[in-house]
């Protein structure tokens, strides 16, 4: 294969990394396209089985050796609670009377989950109230 061919298949591999994925599997699939590349443009007519082979290992090579710490360096540090932040401002109506700072059942979006009563008076059975904020799979619940 012509060495601008593998510039090609590189672009779009990283481009569709950047768009869609964030995994960084493509971007390592698209850096051995571009090492492929470099190395085409300056060997004399390398069979393109040969090419092939090359651009497979080093596929191979750079997704374990690159993957991982790129994901760490460039993911955020989302920390075990960052999935459910989307609850915080939602309507919740507690399932029994919370006293202040007790815990017991609240209905959010159709499912019953564990709520803590995050305000210094007492929630009735299905009163309106806020997310306050959420800790592993308890919501903490503020009247509206």
């Amino acid at each position: 294969m012509v060495w601008w061919a593998w510039v090609i298949l590189g672009i779009v591999c990283v481009a569709i990394e950047v768009h869609f994925t964030h995994d960084f599997s493509l971007f390592c699939v698209g850096a051995s396209a571009f090492i492929v590349a470099a190395m085409t443009m300056f060997s004399d007519g390398a069979p393109h089985w040969s090419q092939w082979l090359l651009f497979a290992g080093l596929s191979v090579i750079i997704l374990l050796a690159l993957r991982k710490p790129l994901l760490g360096r460039f993911q955020a540090h989302r920390g075990r609670d960052a999935d459910f932040q989307y609850l915080i401002g939602e309507v919740a109506t507690p399932a029994d009377d919370l006293p202040a700072n007790a815990v017991g059942r609240a209905e959010l979006r159709g499912s019953s989950w564990s709520a803590r009563n995050g305000d210094s008076t007492g929630l009735r059975k299905g009163q309106r109230c806020r997310v306050e904020r959420v800790e592993g799979l308890t919501v903490w619940l503020k009247a509206e």
